[in-house]
């Protein structure tokens, strides 16, 4: 299991970083698959979000605060600080943390896109 990290250095410019889960398999059972889980992330809350097609204007923004978010429908294009640009499908998860600096860009594909917002527990 991975996702994408935003973050800044110490100069304020976000990079992106590929993280992976370490996972535990946990056997089949009658009617339920090998399911793949990782250890527990917490989360202060879970938000479902609907950003509208009509209403984007993709510009430079840090994350609000340190949150997981995940791309339900539609592709979303990232552009951090130091110009790298990926291009995520759907069922994509990022973990924003680019708190200060010169932040990101995020580009949805046109049309409503559903999101979910996890903003990670503060304790």
């Amino acid at each position: 299991m991975d996702y994408l990290r935003i973050w800044a250095d110490d100069d304020g410019v976000s990079h992106f970083d590929e993280v992976e889960l370490p996972v535990e398999v946990l056997p089949a059972e009658p009617g339920v698959a090998e399911l793949w889980w990782s250890e527990a992330v917490p989360i202060e809350r879970l938000h479902f979000l609907t950003v509208r097609g009509g209403t984007q204007s993709p510009d430079w923004h840090c994350a609000p605060r340190r949150q997981f978010v995940t791309f339900l429908t539609g592709w979303v294009r990232l552009v951090a600080g130091d110009g790298e640009e990926r291009l995520l499908p759907a069922g994509s998860t990022v973990l924003a943390e680019d708190l200060s600096g010169t932040g990101h860009v995020t580009e949805h594909e046109p049309g409503d896109q559903r999101v979910l917002v996890m903003p990670l527990d503060p304790g």
